[in-house]
């Protein structure tokens, strides 16, 4: 296997939890390019809050915005290795291991030897050509030399306590960091057993920059495993602080009281590794060929929530033999046939450059209901949250695009331009959150409330604009307005609340409700009172002379008995000939034509501007939209 380029770090542990308790995990290994099946491979697996193996029960992948074939989930990671092992003698395991922990003998009954146990039992359940390295502090620092799996156990119950001066936590981190980034292996995990105490440097320097070394560690790749036990109550606050800055990346933590319970959550974190699935992913034969960056995100659904980890981009290397044995084909093959292939690509080229963006025909569908710019925006939020960005860079030729009628006339791209100014002006002003917004949020995350049930009080309390930009914010920009809002509202600093909020935010996403369309013609010129309105009171409503028509159009001898018949089908409007001729924006029509709110219709010697509004949410999530402008 070759290891990609990757723009995130080596090994993603995505969990938000607070250094004194508990929270799922979750692991990803970097992708590597599977030499085989040429598939993209990667593992991954969650832990608990226990630190127990959290069942991943399906994994969906995205590339470049767009949904991928379904991986093909694995064995374990354990079952694989074996197997490889067996297979192969000289087989090495992708993952390496640094265990660091306190040995002194002031520590409450029992620790000692649970830490001893548990980190054997954790160690026991990985594959036993695991690269493993071991620092113990607290009376002398002592690194273990580099060893497998199957081998630290005996190692660690060979040492004793050890006199002298009293290294400090972060001296020992640092030493196994630097043996861990030395390693080869593909990804990599570091397991902190301790109480938080920093014993005083003999040099005379100050404690550790935990913050800092959290830091240095994520840029590694290295991730955290972080198991910590009751330090003495006069080291109490600055053991707890040492902890909080430790875990300030998001690292899995979990602190324990009884020895048995820090013995079993070892163990446990090592089944964990162990329970690691392999997944693949095929890869489109240009990738293999060509190579070239792409995006890719990853959904993991467990306990039926569903989470998202970004992979960020991958970068693939061209297959430079694959590209010359096609170049000698090209070669060999007639002028004829180079043409034909050249001709074919040129077309297959400018197909893919004229393919309809969702998030344009669902504008251009919304303007066509007649609806209002602030409500569109909002509606266009829930269903494109993480492009509703791109709309404010759409190119002008998009106003001459012939798949976007409503876009060349007048009303149409006026109401266009006032959706992209508004989006543009949110963008400019920073956060679009408001303190009122801020403060329903950390209401519902102190009162439990249930998201679907926050987000329904939210999007009735709050004017779309705000409901709308919390819903089209990113994973990275809301983190960074919740650390913001905490100074107002403490609560949204905790690690549960962006849990909690992300909750709400995919239920803002996903809200339904019942809508309502009306449409009317106004009288622009012709026979008749100019600016008379004329109101469509059905869902298919008849024009013309006759009296039985649902709109009669008398005084004009060019109107026919039924002359056209206007349909609404759930909020979408179209006009149709029946028995006489129609002109809409000065071009004849022969058939069934959609219209849009503010498009001139000729009927007779008379004309009209429609005109249509609708209200009330269009559909849950993408579903509604992507409905919408298929139709379109």
């Amino acid at each position: 296997m070759r290891t990609l380029c990757l723009c995130a770090a080596a090994l993603a542990l995505v969990s938000l939890p607070g250094p004194a308790q508990a929270g799922p995990a979750w692991l990803l290994s970097p992708p590597t390019v599977d030499g085989e099946s040429a598939g993209l491979t990667l593992f991954v697996g969650g832990i608990s809050e226990e630190g127990t193996t959290l069942k991943v029960s399906s994994i969906d992948v995205e590339i470049d915005g767009a949904p991928a074939p379904a991986p093909k989930v694995m064995e374990a990671f354990f079952d694989l290795a074996q197997r490889a092992s067996e297979a192969d003698p000289a087989w090495k395991s992708p993952l390496a291991v640094g265990l660091v922990y306190l040995w002194i003998k002031e520590t409450p009954p029992g620790i000692s030897d649970s830490i001893l146990e548990g980190a054997q039992g954790f160690f026991n359940r990985l594959p036993a050509r695991t690269s493993a390295y071991a620092t113990l502090y607290g009376r002398k620092r002592q690194p273990i030399p580099k060893l497998k799996a199957s081998e630290i156990g005996g190692q660690l119950h060979d040492l004793g306590y050890l006199g002298g001066d009293r290294p400090n936590l972060g001296d020992a981190i640092a030493v196994d960091l630097k043996n861990l980034s030395a390693d080869e292996s593909l990804f990599k995990l570091l397991l902190v057993v301790t109480d938080g105490r920093d014993f005083a440097d003999p040099a005379g320097e100050g404690p550790a920059d935990f913050a800092a070394m959290a830091s240095e560690l994520g840029k590694a790749g290295v991730r955290l495993l972080l198991v910590s036990f009751p330090s003495p109550e006069a080291d109490a606050e600055r053991s707890a602080k040492n902890l909080s800055d430790l875990a300030g990346q998001g690292v899995f933590c979990r602190a324990v009281e009884q020895p048995m319970e820090l013995k079993t959550t070892l163990e446990s974190l090592g089944q964990a590794v162990a329970d690691l699935r392999r997944v693949q992913i095929d890869l489109p034969w240009a990738w293999r060929t060509f190579g070239g960056s792409h995006k890719v995100r990853i959904y993991l659904t467990t306990d039926g929530k569903r989470r998202v980890v970004e992979l960020g981009k991958i970068a693939l290397p061209a297959d430079t033999g694959r590209l010359v044995w096609m170049g000698a084909a090209v070669l060999a093959i007639a002028l004829l046939a180079i043409g034909v292939l050249l001709f074919l690509r040129l077309r297959a080229g400018r197909q893919s450059e004229t393919d309809e963006d969702p998030i344009i025909l669902a504008t251009h569908a919304l303007i066509r209901r007649g609806m209002s710019a602030q409500r569109a925006l909002a509606e266009l939020t829930r269903g494109f949250p993480e492009h509703i960005s791109d709309l404010a860079r759409v190119d002008e030729s998009i106003y001459s695009d012939p798949r976007y009628p409503l876009l060349q006339t007048r009303a149409g791209r006026r109401r266009f331009d006032e959706i992209r100014a508004l989006l543009t002006q949110r963008d400019s002003e920073g956060s679009p959150l408001h303190d009122s917004l801020f403060a329903a949020l950390a209401e519902a995350v102190t009162a439990q409330t249930p998201a679907r049930k926050a987000a329904e009080s939210i999007a009735a309390r709050l004017p779309d604009d705000q409901w709308g930009a919390l819903s089209r914010l990113g994973l990275e920009d809301l983190a960074r307005a919740l650390r913001h809002a905490s100074a107002r509202f403490p609560v949204l600093g905790l690690p549960r609340s962006r849990g909690a909020v992300l909750d709400i935010q995919d239920a803002l996403r996903a809200q339904t409700g019942s809508s309502l369309a009306m449409a009317w013609l106004v009288r622009a010129g012709g026979p008749g009172r100019r600016g008379e309105t004329l109101r469509l009171r059905s869902s298919r409503a008849v024009v013309g002379r006759g009296a039985a028509c649902d709109l009669v159009l008398g005084g004009d001898a060019n109107v026919a008995e039924q002359h056209a018949a206007i349909s609404d089908t759930r909020g979408e409007f179209a006009i149709e000939p029946l028995g006489g001729p129609i002109r809409i924006e000065d071009v004849r029509i022969e058939k069934r034509h959609p219209l849009g709110d503010g498009d001139t219709v000729e009927i007779g010697q008379s004309r009209y501007v429609f005109k249509c509004v609708t209200t009330g949410n269009l559909g849950k999530s993408t579903g509604g939209l992507k409905r919408m402008h298929r139709r379109a």
